[in-house]
């Protein structure tokens, strides 16, 4: 049997421990019973990296930066930024740049986790190819993120090339873009006659999704010219070719760009027939295509071509040229291209000519009508409508209201 003291000391040991719990445990009075209650313990957690470098060397040069955020809990938030920036020079003409930014950034919020990722890359080879990506995705309100990436470069025999592109995301989208530029020129000659070659390729791919938002451009530029080194006659060959992308992206879309141009000639002397003989060729292609609103693609280019051959008072000239230039787009959607019926998409094609000239060009654009479904506001007594309204359909699915829609119990909808 217990004794008084030792039941009050049971007492007294129960109501420390009982106070000790309560006081690791946070609590809040309950304004219904007056009883303490409980308040539940919200984690918040954020982190962030970022991380850029860079490399250049026998007239190229490549950059590369990435960052990346994540918050979690409200009062949470995290930040990144990079970037780097490369220079290439041989001494012997070839140079190139390079850069690349990135950003990203992560609030936290009692709705879920937020994160952000943000890469760039750059690459100019020693020959000049150059070439540039951009990838952003973003999840969760209050999450961004955005890069950049620029390469550009000139060689010694006269072509140049250029890649750049930009693009952002927040909250829940993707950004994604490459773009490269590769121009070529050869040339050779000899006693009795001359050659030259220029190629000049660009290409560009964007898409997002959600808030995603995205742009960039390619060009290219060769040329060069050849004389022949004898003293029997002359010939001489010359030719130059340029290429010149862009492409643009929003939302859920994509847009792509491609230009290809040749151009070549030859000139010629024949010392024993005693005859002279001259050949130029120019070819041209730009494919553009795009899909969704606000997103757009244009390709286009020139190309040119000639040469000269003479021997005695024989003589013989040739040239070509080309042209060809593709562009598409689809406009925004707005209230009113909504209540008008959906956007539109073009494209146009290049032409070629001259002795031996030719060209190709072809495009396409892809357009999604807006629909518009009727609503009766006002509803007389017999079941018809005196008054109407409408909203905007786009794929089946409410985009955007073209007027305010407001219906009372008594109105009908059909």
């Amino acid at each position: 049997m217990n004794s008084p003291r030792r039941v009050r000391l049971g007492l007294a040991l129960t109501t420390s421990a009982f106070a000790l719990m309560l006081a690791a445990v946070p609590v809040a009075p309950d304004s219904h019973t007056a009883w303490l209650k409980s308040t539940a313990v919200l984690a918040a957690s954020a982190e962030a990296h970022s991380a850029s470098a860079s490399t250049s060397g026998a007239g190229g040069s490549a950059t590369t930066s990435h960052s990346d955020a994540s918050a979690s809990g409200a009062g949470a938030a995290a930040s990144a930024s990079g970037g780097a920036t490369a220079h290439g020079d041989d001494g012997a003409g070839n140079t190139s740049d390079s850069s690349s930014t990135t950003s990203a950034g992560a609030t936290g919020s009692d709705s879920g986790d937020v994160t952000a990722s943000s890469d760039g890359t750059t690459a100019v080879a020693p020959t000049g190819g150059v070439a540039a990506s951009v990838d952003l995705v973003t999840a969760g309100v209050g999450a961004t993120a955005a890069g950049t990436a620029d390469a550009t470069s000139a060689t010694s025999d006269g072509s140049t090339e250029s890649a750049d592109l930009s693009g952002t995301s927040t909250d829940d989208g993707e950004a994604h873009g490459d773009a490269a530029a590769d121009g070529s020129s050869t040339v050779s000659s000899d006693e009795v006659s001359a050659h030259s070659t220029s190629t000049a390729d660009a290409a560009i791919s964007v898409s997002t999704l959600g808030t995603g938002v995205i742009s960039g451009t390619a060009a290219a530029a060769a040329q060069g010219a050849a004389t022949s080194t004898g003293t029997d006659g002359t010939a001489s060959a010359s030719s130059s070719a340029t290429a010149n992308v862009s492409a643009n992206s929003v939302g859920d879309g994509s847009a792509s760009a491609a230009a290809h141009i040749d151009a070549t000639s030859d000139g010629a002397v024949d010392t024993t027939t005693r005859t002279a003989s001259t050949d130029a060729f120019a070819n041209g292609a730009a494919t553009a295509n795009n899909s969704g609103a606000g997103t757009g693609a244009a390709a286009g280019g020139t190309g040119t071509a000639a040469a000269e051959a003479g021997i005695d008072a024989n003589t013989s000239n040739s040239t070509a040229t080309v042209s060809p230039s593709v562009s598409v787009s689809t406009p925004a959607l707005t209230s009113t291209t909504l209540a008008a019926g959906g956007g539109s998409g073009g494209a146009s094609g290049g032409s070629g000519g001259a002795s031996g000239g030719s060209t190709a060009g072809a495009g396409s654009g892809t357009v999604s009508a807006a629909q518009v479904a009727q609503i009766c506001a006002t509803s007389s007594s017999d079941g018809s409508c005196s008054s109407t309204r409408f909203i905007a359909m786009r794929d089946g699915t409410v985009a955007q209201p073209a007027a305010q829609v407001q219906l009372s119990e008594k109105q009908q909808l059909w």
